[in-house]
Order: structure tokens, then C-alpha cells, then sequence
């Protein structure tokens, strides 16, 4: 029986040593028959997705050794960078290569579905399959030309010991292997490694994990969110955005992720009228993408032409509106691209913003958050910051209102100052609010001094000073005496009269060993008459607590507590949950009226950022992002010793004489002024009755 003739042997051999190709990628991915507008299979067209054509060819490009796209669904991403990447090294350049999916299930359906339908609809491809039957398995496929093709999935076993021409990746953002995103992008690219700069490695994904830091802002139109996966992938290359011109103007703007560009009203005005409107009309009115340089809304039906004159630019270059780019792209081996979802050649604008719109009405209706971050991630192709990590307060607005006054004096209308103090292990953060009477004549607040102790008074034997150490030392702690407990602000009047502190708040938790250390500060401060001022503060953990509660903890019949207390120290419990409240409602207050925030204009960004840095939940205040919020724990610790003074019973008409205006003020004088006297009270004459010694 004759099982070859001569011929066919002859092209099976040929195939084996035939030179690669020297095409552009995209132009040998056109063997690729895809699924068409009208259901039929046709090749693979680079004009439905113009957008994927530059990362393809840099697929085949010497000079990286990864492409990572971060794009929407049904954006034709994967068919592009896995499929019409497959079908080029099949056909002109084979080499073994890798499709690494999400799950072991993923890499077999993925291999059924698409890799054999792709192999069986074309000619091309067919005609390179190895003919031998045990050749052609569901998660190893050989070829004539000796090129292997495996399914793999994200596992030490799957991407250890082999050496692969290409891995390409799919849907990272999902993996559900023993291996996170970044050790399994590692791991293949050490597997291309062998290929030196032939090799290559494709990671291509909708965003899918979500990030905490509700204040986040890009610092450049090109930088995107502090999340990790895919994203994080895309901002170790050269972050490349997809440009587009505008048909009215001709300028060039970026198709950002996101919505960005539909001017929807602000998310508390949306959430009311999803419940109420027609979500449908609301998405065929906002489905206008406004162009940022001339502010047209530009309708959908411009969208392909915009695609086919739209160019890909990297951080850091410029594109002008002919389309030319120019500029230095960063140096990375990695290519990474981002594309927004308002450029995905199979979802309308409309549709986009009404899978946007229906998202929120579930979750103003049910609290449901689910469907909004998945039309964030597969169409907006932009990562989820859930609603509990937003920040609900603007620090920019804050920022915006800053007045001007001298730093580290006390501005007209205030009458008395609290200090709260944060400890830290190496470190005191101090906090100094003055409380007083505004314009509005109500109780307002103004942030007098903020800052931070970091140096002791302990030698380094070099001339210099060791750092701080709390929890250890002591003698650290005196440091605060100077700092804040006798310390007096100078008034923003030029009369050389002072204000001291009417009540100092150190927060004594944290670290082993600052409680002790804490307690036996105080006990110091007693023993030189400067206690009486001073309460250590601690947060009381259950919510319906009251607001305040002073106590005299002891712990000495405590075995399982070595804080030092003896019942002779007062702290100050505060319900810390609910006086943050207070603040965030007071820190909103965009005009002076009761408890607004005075900010002068010297305070740095970092301060306004620490006092948005929590977030409200259902279970209380959250620091969702692990931000510094050192502002935000001081300022509601002042909250808290101003109930302890009784403040918001204070007439201030008719005020203590502590909490009266300057001229008025006992505690305010100069500094060289003998402290005031206090008030001489008569001597109650006192009358016997002869009568009572009988």
C-alpha cells in the first residue's frame, strides 16, 4: 500500500526549511477566516479594527519583548493578537508557541471553539496541519512545519521548563490559576528568553480588578489607575493611547476609557433620575462624545471614519492634527497600548451609555454594584473603584477656598485652640484647630498649624540628633511639652499677644509600648501642673456609643493587658466613627456657617488628600486605599475634646472667659505678660448666733 507519493513527502519537507516570510504581521494574519457582519466566514480585515493593526505588526517587532493591550470587549482585540497572530506564524514564520487562557476549562473550550474552527475554515491553515491524527489534540496541536501550538493556563508546571517562541495571553485579568498576573507575565517572558529578540509575549485583556483610591487622579492623560493586573502590565510599557480627529474642528483627542467624554450630569444627579426617567431616552440624549477642543457632540455615525484616521501616540509624544506624532516615546521593551471603549468597532455609543445608565439603576435601587463594575471593565475598559471607596469630599475644593493669613499665627475669630496629637513609632503628627466665631457668627473652625515631630533631643554623637522613638523612649515624648502643650500662636494682629492651648488631645494607641509610655507622660505632666489640659484619646470601637466618655481605665487585676494603667490617668473615649461624621459633613460646607473649615492658603496637597482619605461604609469609615489619613483622625479627635469642653453649649454672645474675644480673653496676653489673675471673690462674712454654742 502506498501511504505518500514522492510529491507530497517533497512539500512535507519543504515546508520544514522554507525561509520566514518578511511581511508585516497583519498582512500574513489575512489567511485568518473570521465570522463577518452577515454571518459568513471571511479573512481576517484590519479596516473593521484599524486600532489593532499598529500592535499587531509590533507583535513581529525586534525591538520588545512584549505587546500588553488593555481594550473593551467585542473590540476585536483577541481575535487580532491571538488569532491573526497564529494564523501569521503558522503561515510565515513557525515557531512553537503558547495560548496561556484563564482556567484549564477556558484553554480547552478555547482550543475547540476557536483554534479548530479557525484551522478548519481556512485553506491556509488546514493545509499546514500535521496529517498525522495523534498531531491534532485539543491542547497540543503540531504542524508540517514542525511548529507546535499548546493550550496552557496560569500554572508553575504549564509555564516551567520550555522553551517557547511565543506566549500569548487572554483575558489576564481573569486568571484563576496558582499564579498571579505579574509571576505568570514573568514566567513567560523567561520562556521566550531562549528566542533572545525573536521571542515575544502578548497580554491582552479587558481591565477587571478594581482599585481602592477613590481620589485618584491621572497625573498624565496617559497614566492609568492604581490597580493591579492587566493595568498594572500597561503601565510598565511605553503607555500608548489611540488619537482620533474630530470631524469638526480636525484637532486630535484621545478616546480615553471611561465616560468621561459623554458630559453626564454629576453621579448624584444620575442616580436619582435612572430610578425615575426613561434610561433608554437618557442614553440616545448623552450619547454625544463631545470633542474637548471645540465641544461639539459628535454623533456615532462618525465613529468609523474617525477609527480609520486614528493614530496610536506614547506617553510623553504629541500628535498633531495631520496625524503625524512626534516626541520620544519612554524606554521600555514593553509596548503597551490602552484602548477606550467609545472606539470599539461592534458597540454603539448608545448602547455603551445605556448598559452604563441600566448599571446604576441597579444599584440605586438595590445597592448592587456588580453589573456597574462589569460595564466598567468589558465596555467602558476601564477598572472599578467601588462606591465605598469614593471619596465623597473634593480635596481641590477645599483647596480652591484657602484664605490668606500667616502661617503658625491665630487668624482673626478664633477664640481658643485645641491640639490633637497622632503617634506614630517614629514620629508625633500634630494637629492645631482654632474654634472661634466667623462672619456668619456661628461656631467655625480654622486650621491653625499642622506638622510633623521627627527628630529627638537624644545625641547621635555626630553633632546631630536621633530620631524619634515613642514607643521606647520617654524622654521623646517631652519634645511635645515645647511643641504643643505650653506652646502659645502669636495673633495676626502685630499687638505681640499670644493664645496658648486650651486643650490637648494624644491619641496613645499604635505600636508596643506606646500606652506605657503614654501614661507615664501624663503622669509627668502632673507632677509640673501641665495635666489638667491634656487627655490621652482613644476610639471607642462600637458605633452607638456616646460621643464622649471619660474614663479611668485600670488594668492592673488585667492579665492579658500590660497598657500601665493604675485608674489615676483620665482618657478620653470618642466615638470615632460618628465624629468623622461631623467632620465630613463640616469639610463640605462650601460657604462659612456653623462648623465650617477655614484653610490657609500655606497648608500643602498632602493635608487635604489625608482628609479625604477614608471613605463611607456600612461598617463606618474606611481607609480603602491604605492612604496617609492623619488629617482626618486629628481633626475628629478635636471634634471629640470640643464636646469635651462643652463647646456647642457655649453662648457666644455671652462666653467663658477662655472662649471670649481677644481683648476679653484672660488666656490671651503678651508674651512677656504675667499670667492673669484670677478673679478675686469676697469673703462671705459670716454671722453666729450666740445661741448656737448653748
Amino acid at each position: 500500500m502506498t501511504y505518500a507519493t514522492a510529491r507530497n513527502v517533497r512539500l512535507g519537507v519543504a515546508e520544514m526549511i522554507r525561509p520566514p516570510w518578511r511581511i508585516r504581521v497583519s498582512e500574513g494574519a489575512r489567511v485568518l477566516q473570521v465570522a463577518n457582519a452577515a454571518g459568513a466566514a471571511g479573512p481576517w480585515d484590519a479596516n473593521t479594527t484599524p486600532y489593532m493593526v499598529e500592535p499587531l505588526d509590533t507583535t513581529g517587532s525586534r525591538h520588545f519583548e512584549a505587546v500588553v493591550f488593555v481594550g473593551p470587549a467585542r473590540s476585536g482585540k483577541t481575535i487580532s493578537l491571538i488569532d491573526a497572530r497564529l494564523a501569521y506564524l503558522i503561515t510565515c514564520n513557525p515557531a512553537d508557541a503558547m495560548v496561556v487562557q484563564m482556567s484549564k476549562d477556558a484553554a480547552e473550550d478555547y482550543s475547540k471553539t476557536r483554534i479548530s474552527r479557525s484551522i478548519a475554515a481556512s485553506d491556509e491553515l488546514r493545509s499546514r496541519l500535521s496529517p498525522r491524527a495523534h498531531d491534532d489534540n485539543i491542547l497540543l496541536k503540531f504542524f508540517r512545519s514542525g511548529m507546535s501550538l499548546r493550550m496552557g493556563w496560569p500554572s508553575v508546571s504549564v509555564l516551567s521548563g520550555k522553551d517557547i517562541h511565543d506566549v500569548l495571553m487572554t483575558d489576564v485579568d481573569n486568571y484563576t490559576g496558582d499564579l498571579a498576573i505579574d509571576e505568570c507575565f514573568g514566567l513567560a517572558l523567561k520562556r521566550t528568553q531562549t528566542y533572545m529578540s525573536a521571542g515575544m509575549v502578548v497580554a491582552e485583556s479587558s481591565p477587571a480588578t478594581d482599585y481602592a483610591d477613590g481620589a485618584w487622579k491621572p497625573s498624565h492623560p496617559h497614566q492609568g489607575p492604581p490597580a493591579a493586573g492587566i493595568a498594572a502590565l500597561y503601565a510598565r510599557g511605553d503607555r500608548r493611547r489611540w488619537y482620533w480627529p474630530c470631524p469638526e474642528c480636525g484637532e486630535r483627542f484621545q478616546a480615553a476609557p471611561g465616560y468621561d467624554g459623554f458630559a453626564l450630569p454629576p453621579m448624584e444627579e444620575l442616580l436619582e433620575r435612572v430610578v425615575l426617567d426613561d434610561v433608554q431616552k437618557m442614553a440616545r440624549h448623552y450619547s454625544l462624545l463631545h470633542c474637548p477642543n471645540c465641544g461639539v457632540g459628535l454623533q456615532h455615525r462618525w465613529k468609523d471614519g474617525m477609527n480609520r484616521a486614528g493614530v496610536w501616540a506614547a506617553e510623553g509624544q504629541l500628535v498633531h492634527a495631520d496625524g503625524t506624532v512626534t516626541g520620544e516615546r519612554p524606554a521600555s521593551r514593553i509596548a503597551s497600548y490602552w484602548l477606550g471603549g467609545v472606539a470599539a468597532a461592534y458597540q454603539s455609543w448608545e448602547s455603551l451609555i445605556e448598559r452604563y445608565l441600566q448599571a446604576l439603576r441597579t444599584f440605586a435601587t438595590t445597592g448592587e454594584e456588580r453589573p456597574l463594575k462589569t460595564t466598567h471593565n468589558v465596555d467602558g475598559a476601564i477598572n472599578y473603584v467601588p462606591m465605598a471607596a469614593r471619596s465623597a469630599s473634593d480635596p481641590n475644593e477645599m483647596k480652591e477656598r484657602a484664605e490668606v493669613w500667616p502661617a503658625g499665627t491665630v487668624p482673626a475669630g478664633v477664640r481658643f485652640l485645641i491640639a490633637t496629637v497622632d503617634v506614630q513609632a517614629n514620629r508625633f503628627v500634630v494637629l492645631v484647630l482654632g474654634f472661634g466665631v466667623g462672619e456668619s457668627g456661628q461656631l467655625e473652625r480654622w486650621v491653625v498649624d499642622s506638622f510633623t515631630l521627627r527628630t529627638s533631643k537624644r545625641e547621635d554623637g555626630s553633632g546631630g540628633f536621633l530620631p524619634l522613638d515613642p514607643p521606647k523612649y520617654l524622654e521623646d515624648w517631652e519634645r511635645l511639652v515645647e511643641k504643643v502643650v505650653s506652646r502659645r500662636y502669636p495673633l495676626d494682629d502685630e499687638t505681640g499677644r499670644s493664645m496658648p492651648m486650651r486643650a490637648v488631645g494624644i491619641d496613645w494607641g499604635g505600636k508596643a509600648g506606646t500606652s506605657v509610655r503614654a501614661l507615664e507622660f501624663w503622669r509627668s505632666l502632673k507632677e509640673r501642673q501641665l495635666h489638667a489640659r491634656v487627655r490621652l484619646v482613644k476610639g471607642e470601637a462600637r458605633r452607638e456609643a456616646a460621643l464622649f466618655r471619660e474614663t479611668f481605665p485600670d488594668s492592673r487585676k488585667r492579665r492579658d493587658r500590660k497598657s500601665g494603667s493604675k485608674g489615676d490617668v483620665p482618657q478620653l473615649l470618642l466615638n470615632v466613627d460618628r465624629l468623622k461624621d461631623t467632620v465630613d459633613a463640616n469639610v463640605k460646607r462650601a460657604e462659612p456657617g456653623p462648623g465650617y473649615y477655614h484653610f490657609p492658603d500655606w497648608l500643602p496637597e498632602a493635608f487635604y488628600a489625608e482628609l479625604t482619605a477614608e471613605s463611607r461604609t456600612a461598617n463606618g469609615w474606611k481607609n480603602l486605599a491604605g492612604r496617609r489619613n492623619e488629617a482626618f483622625d486629628l481633626t475628629g479627635y478635636a471634634e471629640g475634646l470640643a464636646l469635651w469642653l462643652n463647646v456647642p453649649a457655649i453662648n457666644l454672645t455671652t462666653p467663658p472667659a477662655w472662649a471670649a474675644a481677644w481683648d476679653d480673653n484672660p488666656d490671651v496676653r503678651a508674651e512677656d505678660a504675667p499670667p492673669a489673675a484670677p478673679p478675686r471673690t469676697r469673703t462671705r462674712r459670716v454671722i453666729r448666733s450666740n445661741y448656737l454654742g448653748r
